[in-house]
């Protein structure tokens, strides 16, 4: 019985050890914001920094007029 318990401690621990290499919860959220930004737009307005697409003809944030 006690040889059982004992593996089940390691067996535990092993998947502990493994599973704490992977993406945690934030480093995936931040991963998937990333790339979510890297697909809908393209570069920063010169002015306000906010995030624009290619296509934009104005900053949907402060208005400039690009161009």
């Amino acid at each position: 019985m006690l040889q059982i318990a004992l593996a089940g401690v390691f067996v535990i621990l092993a998947v502990v050890a493994i599973g704490g290499r992977g993406l945690h919860g934030s480093s995936l959220a931040t991963q998937y914001q990333v790339s979510l930004l890297d697909e809908t737009s393209d570069l920063p307005c010169p002015w306000c920094r906010s995030q624009t697409r290619e296509g934009d003809v104005h900053c949907g944030s402060c208005g400039q007029r690009f161009g």
